[in-house]
């Protein structure tokens, strides 16, 4: 499987992980906490596959990027979090930083 295809599933699993990891109350409620540990078990383990052909700092850094913005648009949308002018162009920064990162692999 492509390495971007992984890395992408990765930050997916990331993404879940994080979203269960607001779910469980602090840690109060158990059934997230399955998630939480089945999540990052599965995005450490993809990211993991992804190093043997991406280089460290790009993987690493659309990993990170793109599960940053990707939790903010889950807390927005599903949590009714804030969003602001300051907010979008952060996240359109990380994006255009990870499109910029892209071009030089």
């Amino acid at each position: 499987m492509s390495p971007y295809v992984l890395l992408g599933i990765a930050v997916i699993f990331e993404v879940f992980a994080d979203s269960m990891m607001k779910l469980s109350n602090g840690f109060t409620r158990k059934a997230p906490i399955i998630g939480i540990v089945i999540g990052y078990i599965v995005a450490f383990y993809l990211i993991a596959q992804t190093l043997e052909q991406l280089p460290l700092g790009f993987a690493y850094a659309v990993w990170t990027g793109l599960g940053i913005a990707l939790t903010a648009v889950v807390g927005t949308v599903f949590w009714h979090e804030g969003i602001n002018a300051k907010k979008i162009v952060g996240l359109i920064a990380i994006i255009a930083g990870v499109v910029v990162l892209k071009m030089g692999v």
